[in-house]
């Protein structure tokens, strides 16, 4: 981005004088465009972060609007976000692409030293797993009706639709945007539909991407939860069987524990079953929506081609093969299959 024009882009929206001295643009960030300005404001060094959809659209089936409509009732709330500061639908500053601007929170992405094969970072992979678990449960235990957050996404109607629901949502939205037809994926969801839970423990606020590279750390503390373009009602065990390996940190029963007693919830095994084999399917849908502009010539970014259909036929074939599986099974076969690349396969079993 152009430092000059986005300084008076800035100081023309927060009506004091905003000097850019420097602009970075946050890797990988495939499914939107993060920016990481740090400026001068009022004789003090602070930053913002400009988050914006990529040319050809983001990967993910909602509008930036929407991500930027959650923001503003969290900000209304005890969950640990970044204060949003406003929606611009086209300015010429990112060439007539949508954007929002929040503030910057100092902190990292990616906690160093998890990876290591030592005593102290096994204690540091517990201290920071159990750190998640205590955050998300801020969210999962939020009064969401209260905070208005059925206005902006649709809610089940109780905890035994809460599944069904869900599925319901991707399946359609899968086949308004598919790119090909993937016959083995449309088996797959038969199979879904099938082995739907009959009862969530519980309808909450859901973050939707969750995890590691998914939140703002500091001293092993999440300061901030990033990144709710795929916030959702619905069962919370989605965004733990959506959690960036997260479970495979410390033993999993334990941390499962952690949660139940943070949250007040008693966790049904086979939900969190059927969430980790959806999950497979839902990054098969996110992926391919990079394809088509891609194939347009909008977007000529390489991995949105080799993602958007290598990778999803990848997914695709992992899905078919566990139409033969019960649930168990199949959500075990994921895990196998699906090594975390944010730790060492040798300390996180994975």
């Amino acid at each position: 981005m152009d430092e000059r024009a986005l300084s008076a882009y800035l100081t023309s929206n927060f009506g004091e004088k905003i000097q850019v001295t420097s602009a970075a643009q946050a890797f990988p960030g495939m499914s939107r465009e993060t920016w990481l300005i740090n400026i001068t404001r009022g004789g003090r060094n602070d930053g913002v972060v400009v988050r914006m959809d990529p040319p050809g659209g983001g990967l993910v089936p909602t509008p930036l609007k929407f991500e930027y409509d959650v923001f503003t009732l969290l900000n209304r709330t005890s969950v640990p976000v970044a204060q949003v500061y406003w929606f611009d639908e086209a300015p010429d500053i990112s060439d007539g692409r949508p954007l929002f601007v929040r503030a910057m929170v100092d902190g990292v992405t990616y906690p160093p030293g998890l990876q290591d094969d030592t005593d102290a970072a096994a204690e540091r992979r517990k201290r920071v797993v159990l750190e998640y678990i205590e955050k998300i449960s801020i969210v999962h235990r939020l009064d969401w009706k209260t905070h208005g957050f059925d206005q902006i996404m649709p809610a089940p109607a109780s905890p035994e639709a809460a599944a069904r629901s869900e599925l319901q949502r991707w399946t359609q939205l899968w086949r308004d945007t598919r790119s090909d037809p993937f016959p083995v994926m449309t088996e797959a969801l038969y199979w879904l539909a099938e082995h739907a839970p009959p009862r969530a423990m519980a309808v909450s606020l859901c973050k939707g991407q969750t995890g590691i590279g998914e939140e703002i750390w500091r001293d092993d503390k999440i300061v901030a939860l990033s990144d709710w373009e795929l916030a959702h009602i619905g069962d919370p065990l989605n965004d733990l069987a959506q959690s960036q390996g997260m479970l495979n940190m410390w033993d999993r029963e334990k941390i499962l524990r952690h949660y139940e007693a943070c949250t007040g919830f008693s966790v049904p095994r086979e939900n969190m079953a059927f969430f980790t084999v959806l999950g497979l399917f839902i990054s098969a849908l996110v992926l391919n929506q990079g394809l088509p502009g891609f194939n347009a010539g909008v977007n000529g970014r390489l991995p949105r081609a080799t993602l958007g259909l290598g990778k999803v036929k990848i997914y695709e074939h992992m899905l078919g093969a566990m139409i033969d599986m019960d649930l168990e099974e199949a959500a075990a076969f994921v895990h196998a299959n699906r090594p975390n690349p944010y730790h060492n396969k040798k300390v996180s079993g994975s």
